[in-house]
């Protein structure tokens, strides 16, 4: 083994400084903002608590022995491809440190890769300006390195922990780019690309797009002959290309998924629009400290990295050739902040939900290799350093007056102003060591305070995962093998998480995921389930909906929300389920027995049905008659007129809304009874969408530190906690008291004056209908499984000639299916789910899964592997 010479140990050395010191600080500031999980704390931040917790208990099973739910999972919501949720989340090899520990502690496992990839970030810079530039002074390099991974990006989406392999692997590529460009040797750039794709197809799409710009800008720098420039220019798009075929056992079948769903879909585009002044404003002010979340770039990288980076534009040893083209650069990503266009391109034409500007940590890194290169041969002019000070003072004094106009003013744009001041001074004598050194603490510690402000916005103090986790397996483990069999349904969850079959390995009904098919959530709408694009709850359901989607199982906590801690979320009620057999009664949780269809039956394939906009009783009795091919409705609306009263409030009814308003400081409530049912018979009550928004653990948790712990808003159901979701009508199942009563309570307080909603209605249940049309199916028209996979179902089915096979699995082009040993086209359900047209008789049935294009896709990553040998070949034999 060859030994390393005494400069690239003097690399590793700092290399390593940077990884320490990066993780030392985090581990500080998380800590103290109540983010770091080893010490009880939460990071609340991206969707890390509320999606990918769930994602990496689904990739643990996985990895240890549940092979068949690879392609097809019936844990993803009601079933889907894994392709894009493995592509974009679990794609990484950091994520095998997960199989470190145990099932309830992933909190922990997802915790100590985020700052293991943090403090890769900063050792990356670091290895890169250390090899591209000679510092005379080696402290910048490290300096800058942590910078670079404690960055506004690093530390705002850092829970975003799927792109922080891009972060890391962008020096490192940069630095394979250039040794491609200046001898000929392209296999480690060839290699890092396609990681950077595989690792995570949506980074991966960016650092291409900066890769061109890269390449534009060096080749263009230094051009010296035109045949040699040809050369680069044939030499980086072959190289580029081989990544991307190394890459396409990843981005084919992740392709093919979105395809079916996501980009299928544009809506979310429409109306989308940036303000330029606003956009700029927010930028800049985001180059300050105090970072905020409010849809501005996490741009943050400290005072005296943009001191610098003025200064390089300045320094007059630079030449202007190269400074010219770092302002075309910096014109780009300007448009790219403010165009609505370039910015979509950015993001690969969709807009981004929640977490705007995701491509800003190649404008932090742009930034701060202008900073590396002008530290690096530090030669000090003290006319352009003032200069250089000046022009940001000048900017800051500009933010201010904007951020009053645009944003809340606050201390900290005073902070942020005399910073500038205090960097100015020591820099002006940074000739001096004892300076030097004060200039780079004073730097490390405005990263670290502003690592800590942001963090403080997000953590909470909470150990309940690793309890709920162990608690609710056991519960799962515990339910007949004939109810796990089909999909259950729960009335409550942990961090919001939607996708906790995952975590629990059951059949579930509801997920939260950007690779989610929105027609199902256009289905679950129309049914009075809330649902919108890329997620869908199946919170409120009711006994035609349990039995439409084959929910064997409904389990029931008697909690109310958030008692155990601000994590947890009970919505509540299932009451209409209280007279049906219990399965499994464990501590505070019931399982209730429902009535329900199978999974595959033989029915009604039901692809015209017109729904009724906001009337899902209708559109719940049409597709049940539907699928079912029977007449009836099982549920249908009450003649029966609430009594209303209101108390420190006064009421004004109109048709069929009314608007409630407090009258004194006083909470403020109204009472709606119903009355004249028998005792303990079940009931739906109806609500207007939109009357409460998300429950937010976060906002609930700084609300009770702050000692206001009251909701605006709160709903209870015969004195009982209920929690709507926004956007639908929705279903709340009841059950009347012995007095033969229904009362539902709205209470309003804090900033909640005013309250404008449709009047609540009752809806009746003919449960003895319901029975009859599920055990009609059930005794003579469903197929009896012999197998049933997440990825392989068969069995065997008996059709009349007015009858085909229906199922309430989401369709998708990876299902293939053979009837009696014939493969057939597999037809739709409801526009959603897999159906068939099938011939009157006895048939056997064999479903199985194949991912859409992982075949292709590994062919064509083997051919670009064997291509990137031969190009390496080629190489060898060949130079500038």
């Amino acid at each position: 083994m060859k030994k390393l010479s005494k400069e690239k140990k003097n690399i590793l050395k700092l290399c390593l400084i940077s990884f320490g010191i990066t993780i030392a600080i985090f581990l500080i500031v998380s800590s103290l903002a109540n983010c770091n999980p080893f010490l009880g704390g939460v990071l609340w931040g991206g969707d890390l608590p509320d999606e990918y917790l769930s994602f990496f208990q689904y990739l643990r099973r996985l990895i240890l022995g549940n092979w068949s739910s690879l392609q097809f999972s019936f844990a993803n919501g009601l079933g889907a491809d894994m392709a894009g949720n493995i592509g974009y989340y679990l794609a990484s090899p950091f994520n095998l440190l997960i199989l470190l520990f145990p099932a309830s502690q992933i909190n922990l496992a997802l915790y100590v890769i985020i700052i293991i990839k943090l403090g890769l970030a900063s050792a990356a810079f670091t290895f890169l300006i250390l090899n591209f530039f000679n510092f005379k002074n080696q402290i910048y390099s490290v300096f800058l390195g942590i910078i670079y991974g404690l960055s506004g990006y690093c530390i705002g989406y850092g829970a975003n922990l799927m792109w922080l392999d891009g972060v890391i692997l962008l020096p490192l590529i940069i630095y394979a780019l250039i040794k491609g460009l200046v001898k000929r040797h392209w296999t480690l750039y060839i290699v890092l690309l396609a990681c950077a794709i595989i690792f995570n197809y949506y980074i991966g799409y960016m650092i291409c797009i900066f890769m061109v710009i890269a390449f534009c800008a060096y080749t263009i720098n230094n051009f010296k002959d035109k045949k040699i420039f040809i050369q680069q220019i044939i030499d980086f798009v072959i190289s580029s290309l081989i990544s991307g075929l190394i890459s396409a056992v990843i981005t084919l079948p992740t392709w093919m998924n979105l395809s079916n769903n996501k980009f299928a879909e544009h809506t979310i585009n429409e109306g989308f629009r940036l303000s330029p002044v606003s956009s700029i404003a927010k930028s800049i002010s985001a180059l300050f400290m105090k970072n905020t979340f409010n849809g501005s770039p996490l741009l943050f990288i400290g005072t005296l990295a943009i001191i610098i980076f003025i200064l390089y534009f300045i320094d007059n040893k630079n030449s202007k050739k190269e400074r010219i083209i770092n302002l075309v650069i910096g014109l780009v990503f300007l448009l790219s902040l403010v165009q609505t266009k370039i910015y979509l391109f950015w993001h690969g034409g969709q807009k981004p939900v929640g977490f705007p500007y995701r491509f800003s940590f190649i404008i932090i890194f742009w930034i701060l290799l202008l900073a590396a290169k002008e530290l690096a041969g530090f030669d000090l002019k003290k006319k352009q350093l003032l200069l250089a000070s000046g022009i940001y003072f000048v900017v800051g004094l500009l933010v201010t007056v904007l951020r009053l106009h645009y944003g809340k003013y606050d201390m900290y744009m005073l902070v942020s102003l005399g910073l500038i001041i205090l960097f100015s001074i020591l820099l002006y004598f940074s000739d001096h060591k004892s300076f030097r050194f004060v200039l780079v603490m004073v730097g490390v510690v405005e990263i670290a305070i502003s690592s800590y402000l942001m963090l403080d916005r997000i953590g909470m103090r909470s150990n309940i995962y690793s309890n709920y986790v162990t608690e609710n397996q056991e519960l799962f483990d515990h339910l007949p093998a004939s109810v796990k069999s089909k999909r259950i349904a729960k009335n409550y969850f942990l961090n919001n998480d939607r996708g906790e079959s995952y975590a629990f390995n059951y059949k579930g009904a509801e997920i939260f995921s950007s690779n989610n098919d929105p027609k199902i959530s256009k289905l679950y709408a129309n049914l009075g389930l809330s649902a919108y694009g890329y997620y869908y709850f199946y919170k409120t359901g009711t006994v035609v909906t349990d039995a439409i989607f084959n929910i064997g199982g409904f389990i029931d906590n008697s909690l109310p929300s958030q008692s155990i801690s601000p994590e947890y979320i009970s919505y509540g009620l299932r009451d209409d389920l209280k007279n049906n057999p219990i399965l499994l009664k464990e501590k505070q949780y019931t399982a209730y027995r429902t009535d329900t269809l199978p999974l595959v039956f033989a029915g009604n394939l039901s692809n015209n049905l017109k729904f009724k906009s906001d009337d899902p009783v209708y559109n719940q009795n049409l597709v049940l008659n539907s699928l079912t091919q029977t007449q009836g409705n099982v549920l249908t609306y009450s003649p029966k007129v609430a009594k209303i009263k209101v108390t420190d409030s006064k009421l004004n009814q109109e048709k069929k809304k009314f608007t409630v308003t407090r009258t004194s400081d006083k909470e403020g409530s109204v009472t709606f009874t119903f009355d004249g049912l028998k005792p303990k018979e079940t009931a739906y009550v109806q609500f207007g969408k939109d009357l409460m928004g998300f429950a937010d653990p976060l906002t609930t948790y700084h609300a009770s530190q702050d000692g206001n712990n009251k909701p605006e808003l709160s709903i209870t159901v015969n004195k009982k906690d209920v929690r709507l979701q926004p956007q639908v009508k929705q279903l709340i199942g009841v059950r009347a008291n012995q007095k033969g009563q229904v009362q539902i309570k709205w209470r309003l307080a804090g900033n909640k004056r005013i309250l404008t909603s449709e009047m609540p209605r009752l809806v009746n249940i003919n449960s003895t209908l319901l029975r009859s049309k599920v055990s009609q199916v059930n005794n003579k028209k469903q197929m009896y499984l012999t197998t049933f996979r997440d990825n392989y179902l068969s069995g065997k089915i008996n059709t009349t000639k007015n009858e085909n096979l229906v199922t309430t699995i989401p369709y998708s082009r990876g299902w293939k299916v053979k009837v009696d040993g014939k493969p057939v086209k597999v037809s739709r359900t409801l526009n959603v789910f897999i159906g068939l047209n099938m011939k009157p008789g006895k048939h056997t049935v064999v479903m199985r899964y194949r991912t859409p294009g992982l075949l292709i896709g590994v062919i064509t990553s083997i051919i670009g592997i064997i291509l990137l040998v031969v190009f390496n070949g080629y190489l060898e034999k060949k130079k500038y």
